[in-house]
């Protein structure tokens, strides 16, 4: 049952634009079949990274600041297949993580130089 889930997950993803919303879709599918109850939103949220990585989509962390936010709009998602309040808080996570990187850019630059 698993097994068959999960293809079909990966085989909806394969089809999929690979965008914000996509990455939305994947993530509450993939989190409500996932089998093990450890670590399955450490999993899940690695994937976003991936996903975004490999996408070229502005990263997604979610963040402390909308952790409750994010379960809530999660558990939206998986029970009445509503992905946009998921899609909303990954919005806020993507500002929120460049708002936290905007204050290391200086460090980043002076390193960037000097590995060049």
């Amino acid at each position: 049952m698993v097994e068959n889930s999960i293809f079909n997950l990966l085989e909806d993803w394969k089809e999929s634009k690979k965008d914000i919303y996509a990455i939305a879709d994947f993530h509450q599918k993939f989190e409500h079949i996932h089998p093990f109850q450890d670590g399955n939103g450490r999993i899940g949220r690695f994937i976003i990274l991936r996903q975004c990585i490999e996408n070229a989509v502005d990263l997604i962390a979610i963040d402390d600041q909308y952790n409750k936010e994010y379960r809530e709009a999660l558990y939206e998602a998986q029970t009445t297949e509503n992905i946009e309040p998921l899609v909303e808080v990954f919005k806020k996570c993507q500002i929120r993580l460049d708002e936290k990187l905007s204050s290391y850019h200086s460090t980043i630059m002076q390193v960037s130089e000097e590995v060049d």
